[in-house]
C-alpha cells in the first residue's frame, strides 16, 4: 500500500537553499520511495494522511534509557517537583492511605532543591507510610532513602553505604533496589515495560537502547521486554481512522547488559545465558556513581564535603580486560563514567586494550562511555580510540551553570567545565544523545534544546548537530545506518510533530527557552504506527 504523507516540512539534513522545500513522503508499506514537494508527488497512491502545518523529522533514538525504572515511575510517585520533605510526605502518606500496594515506589527527590536541604528521615518515612516498604531513589538514582521494613527486610544495614537516617548508597542501595524489583510478577514487569515504551513513542522516539545491569533488574527483565516488543507487533492494525489498516508496534530496543567479565568466553557466556541478542556489556557498568550523591570520582575533592573524593568501582585493569574481552567476542563494552578520574581511569583501560588487541579492533568495535560529564585532557584520546560519547545534555540544563548543583558540590570553575559537548565534536568525538530515563525525562526536543542553550556558550551544538547525534547517531552506533535517515530506500521510520514554538528558516523549531516545545503528532517506524493524535 503506498501511503502519502504531506505536512508543512519533511526536515532533510542535506536540505539546499533556493531548492523548494519538501512537503511530503510516500511510503511503500515499510519503506520510503519518495520525498519532496507535494505537488511533485509521482504516480498514484492509495492513502494521502494530511499532517496539515505538522513537522516531519526522523524519529528519535533515545541512547541511554532504562525501561523498567520509567514505567515504575510512571505508576510510582513522581517527586521529581517535590520542593519540601513535607510535601514528600504527603504524597507517602496519600499512597498509603488511597492504595493497597504493600510497597511504595517513588523516584525523584533532590536535597538541594528542598527547603530543608535534605530528604526524608527513616523514622519520618515510617510514620507517613503506617510501617509499609517504602523506597524512595533520589534524581540521580545513586541514592534513596528507604523505611525500616525495607531496610531490614534487604540487609541494608549490614551493607556498605548504609546510614542510620535510612539514606543508602552503593552495596546497601543495591540490595534496598533488588528488594524493589524483583518482586514483580511477570505480568506486572511487562505492563511498566510496556508503559515504558508507549510513552517513549509519545515524544517521536522509535528506538531505544536499554541499559539493564544486575544491580537494577533481574536477568528475566531482558526477555520480558522483547517479549513486549513481540506482542505489540503481533497485534492486529489500526482499526479505523485516517491510518486504519496500517500495522502497529513499539519502539525498537536494543539490548545492554553491564555486566564485568575478563575473557571473551565469559561475554558469549552472558549472552547465552541472558538467552537474548546483546549489542553489548556495557551501558551503567559503573567506574563510578553521581555528582548529586557524591559518589562520582574526581581527581580533586567535592568543594561541600572537604576531603571526599567519590568513589571509584573500577580499576584500569579491569577496564582492559573487559575492553579486550568484548572486542575479540564481537560485543561493544561501555563503562558509565562521570567525574574527571572515572574518565581518566577509562581512557586508561581502553589504551590498553587496544596494546592487547590492536587499535584497528577497538575502533572496529564501536565502545562507548555514558555520560562523560567531566573529562581531564585525554578528548583527543578518545576520538584516537573511536569511542562514542553517549551524553545527556539535560544534566547540564537541570545541574549546570554558576548557581547549579554541580557549582553547590565542585564549585563555580569545575562546574562550568561540566559537559563539554563542543570540546566532544570538535575533537572528533561521535555523539549520541539520550534521558537516562528516569533521571530525566524522556524530552527530545528538551534535549535538543539544552544542546543550543548549553550554560557555557562555547559548548553549545547548533540545531543540525543536535538533531542528528539524537536520530541517526544512535543508529549509526549499533551499525543498522539507513534507519535514521529520511530518503528513498530508507526504513520509513520518522515523526511528525505540531510545532507551537515557532520555526526558523530552515523550518526546524528555534526551541527558545520559556516556548513550548513541539508537540507528536505521529510515530512510525518500519511503516508500523507506534503513536498517533490523528
Amino acid at each position: 500500500m503506498r501511503t502519502l504523507y504531506r505536512a508543512a516540512r519533511v526536515h532533510q539534513p542535506t536540505d539546499a537553499p533556493g531548492h523548494p522545500p519538501a512537503t511530503a513522503l510516500v511510503v511503500d508499506d515499510t519503506t520510503i520511495r519518495w520525498i519532496g514537494p507535494a505537488p511533485d508527488v509521482p504516480g498514484p497512491v492509495d492513502r494521502t494522511v494530511d499532517l496539515g502545518d505538522a513537522l516531519i523529522t526522523p524519529g528519535f533514538v533515545d541512547a541511554h534509557l532504562h525501561v523498567t525504572e520509567t514505567g515504575l515511575l510512571l505508576r510510582g510517585l513522581d517527586l521529581r517537583t517535590a520542593r519540601s520533605v513535607t510535601e514528600i510526605l504527603h504524597r507517602v502518606a496519600d499512597a498509603a492511605h488511597h492504595t493497597d500496594t504493600h510497597l511504595i515506589l517513588g523516584h525523584g527527590w533532590d536535597d538541594t532543591l528542598l527547603a530543608e536541604h535534605r530528604p526524608p528521615t527513616r523514622t519520618e518515612l515510617d510514620h507517613a507510610a503506617e510501617g509499609r516498604p517504602v523506597y524512595l531513589s533520589r534524581i540521580d538514582v545513586h541514592s534513596a532513602i528507604v523505611s525500616t521494613a525495607l531496610a531490614e527486610a534487604c540487609g541494608a544495614p549490614a551493607r556498605d553505604g548504609w546510614s542510620a537516617d535510612g539514606r543508602v548508597e552503593r552495596d546497601a542501595h543495591h540490595a534496598a533496589r533488588d528488594a524493589t524489583r524483583h518482586h514483580l510478577t511477570g505480568p506486572q514487569r511487562r505492563a511498566v515495560q510496556r508503559d515504558a515504551l508507549t510513552h517513549a513513542a509519545a515524544h517521536g522516539v522509535v528506538a531505544v537502547h536499554e541499559m539493564s545491569s544486575p544491580h537494577l533488574v533481574p536477568d528475566d527483565d531482558p526477555r520480558h521486554l522483547l517479549a513486549v516488543i513481540a506482542h505489540a507487533a503481533a497485534q492486529g492494525p489500526v482499526a479505523a481512522g485516517p491510518l486504519a489498516g496500517l500495522g502497529q508496534a513499539l519502539p525498537a530496543v536494543t539490548l545492554y547488559h553491564a555486566t564485568l567479565v575478563q575473557t571473551a568466553e565469559q561475554a558469549q557466556d552472558v549472552a547465552t545465558r541472558l538467552g537474548v541478542p546483546l549489542a553489548g556489556l556495557a551501558g551503567d557498568l559503573c567506574v563510578d556513581g553521581s555528582v548529586g550523591s557524591r559518589t562520582a570520582a574526581f581527581t580533586a575533592p567535592y568543594t561541600d564535603a572537604p576531603g571526599h573524593h567519590g568513589h571509584q568501582y573500577l580499576s584500569t585493569d579491569q577496564i582492559r580486560d573487559h575492553v579486550a574481552a568484548c572486542t575479540r567476542a564481537g560485543l561493544q563494552a561501555g563503562f558509565h563514567a562521570i567525574g574527571d578520574a572515572a574518565v581518566h581511569t577509562v581512557r586508561r583501560g581502553l589504551r590498553r586494550a587496544a596494546e592487547q588487541v590492536g587499535i584497528a579492533a577497538v575502533r572496529a568495535a564501536r565502545h562507548r562511555i555514558e555520560h562523560v560529564e567531566a573529562i581531564d585532557d585525554g578528548v583527543a584520546d578518545l576520538a584516537d580510540l573511536g569511542v562514542t560519547a553517549s551524553v545527556q545534555p539535560a544534566f547540564d540544563a537541570h545541574w549546570g551553570g554558576p548557581d547549579g548543583l554541580y557549582a553547590t558540590r565542585l564549585g563555580t570553575a569545575r562546574a562550568l567545565a561540566m559537559n563539554p559537548l563542543a570540546d566532544l565534536v570538535a575533537a572528533g568525538v561521535a555523539l549520541v544523545l539520550g534521558s537516562d530515563s528516569p533521571v530525566t525525562p524522556v524530552d527530545p526536543w528538551g534535549t535538543l534544546r539544552a544542546c543550543l542553550f548549553h550554560h557555557v556558550p562555547a559548548q553549545r551544538l547548533d540545531l543540525r548537530t543536535a538533531l542528528a547525534a539524537h536520530t541517526t547517531g544512535g543508529w549509526h552506533l549499533i551499525g543498522a545506518d539507513d534507519a535514521g535517515h529520511l530518503r528513498s530506500g530508507a526504513p520509513a521510520t520518522f515523526a511528525a510533530w505540531w510545532v507551537p514554538g515557532g520555526t526558523g528558516p530552515d523550518g526546524l523549531p528555534t526551541l527558545q527557552p520559556g516556548t513550548p516545545l513541539p508537540e507528536g503528532l505521529l510515530t512510525v517506524a518500519g511503516g508500523r504506527v507506534l503513536h498517533s493524535r490523528l
